[in-house]
């Protein structure tokens, strides 16, 4: 099998910035009040938390996480100083088009040869209609594409990743073209605390044939539904379908917060797993690239991991959080800024509601 790496990143972020000023300070003063009657959650009121299943057993990496959110605990913007805000009249399709236009030419190649388009929208054009088709029409994509979404939330582009070495390295394809978006300011209304912590953009990756020991060589993927009814976009309190405003919410909070604590303990077995199928070890890792979910997830994701001879970027604190879009994002910022060479060893790590995770190795470039 041809081994499949990427050949190109693309990124659109909309021009107006939204910094933490935007926001009243008696708002903000009302959120940190607020903040002050919760209490940073233990390890042991998460392994107690009531419910039918088995007892979960302590993990060494839930004491790195509660250190990490005790250390933002009075900031009611937990790390984030701006992100970018599309206009209210701009729909995700039209961001993930400027993106992957960007992605095809920095690829060098035509739009022709794309045979396939994997598309994922935290806050898609419209229930039911995929935005592939949206993204297709516009970008003048072969009738013959193969278009789908893949929904995996904050995980997908590693799912989609996943998806497209198959469908290239089987014979079929020889070009993909993945996109994502989020429009996360649509969904968290500005009255709450979250509405900082997200951000609009696009991304997309084309990939296609590489050298030999050029693009994915290790994978590690995992799956809970433990928790998913964690966090999710709904009208609370009823079906999304139902009538009222749909936003993000937490539907369960102790579900929730199990999410956030396990993150550093998936991330170490993921990413060991990941290296192990590719037959290398931390040493070789030249590039972490991570999951900008909050200001504190890469640092303490690779010091836990014992990743620290490698190189990584942070995009949270000036994008906010773009959910499934974040990897890709990581990608174009680290190797517009010359952090991300031909030949680096990357691993990833990221992690979706529902809940999935994933850890992907593959040297960068094309050879």
């Amino acid at each position: 099998m041809a081994p499949v790496g990427i050949h190109g990143v693309g990124i659109y972020l909309p021009e107006q910035v939204r910094g933490n000023d935007w926001w009243p300070a008696t708002l903000v003063e009302q959120w940190r009040e607020k903040k002050k009657g919760h209490t940073v959650p233990s390890q042991s009121s998460w392994v107690e938390r009531q419910g039918d299943g088995p007892e979960l057993p302590p993990l060494p990496g839930i004491s790195r996480v509660i250190e990490a959110l005790t250390a933002l605990k009075d900031d009611p913007f937990q790390g984030s100083r701006e992100r970018r805000v599309a206009p209210d009249d701009v729909v995700a399709s039209q961001l993930e088009v400027r993106a992957a236009r960007d992605a095809i030419a920095r690829a060098g190649i035509d739009a022709n040869e794309i045979g396939f388009l994997l598309s994922y929208s935290a806050v898609p054009d419209y229930l039911l209609t995929p935005n592939a088709c949206a993204v297709h029409k516009q970008l003048g994509l072969p009738e013959r594409c193969l278009s789908l979404a893949v929904e995996g939330a904050c995980n997908s582009f590693a799912l989609q990743l996943n998806l497209a070495e198959k469908l290239i390295s089987s014979g079929q394809y020889r070009y993909g073209l993945l996109v994502g978006s989020s429009l996360g300011s649509r969904v968290v209304p500005s009255q709450q605390p979250g509405s900082a912590l997200f951000g609009d953009g696009a991304v997309a990756v084309v990939v296609g044939p590489v050298a030999d020991g050029y693009g994915v060589l290790g994978r590690s993927h995992h799956t809970d539904g433990t928790s998913h009814r964690g966090v999710v976009i709904g009208v609370p309190g009823k079906r999304w379908h139902d009538e009222g405003r749909n936003v993000f919410y937490v539907e369960d909070a102790e579900l929730g917060r199990g999410l956030i604590l396990t993150v550093a303990d998936h991330a170490k077995e993921c990413l060991e797993e990941a290296l192990a199928d590719a037959g290398m070890t931390k040493a070789d890792v030249d590039f972490y690239a991570c999951h900008q979910g909050t200001a504190w997830i890469r640092q303490i994701t690779q010091e836990f991991a014992e990743l620290g001879r490698a190189r990584s970027v942070d995009t949270f604190a000036w994008a906010g959080s773009l959910m499934g879009a974040n990897l890709p994002l990581v990608f174009a910022v680290a190797e517009r800024e010359g952090m991300l060479r031909d030949g680096d060893v990357v691993t990833t790590f990221s992690g979706g509601l529902g809940e999935t995770w994933s850890s992907l190795v593959l040297r960068w470039g094309k050879g």
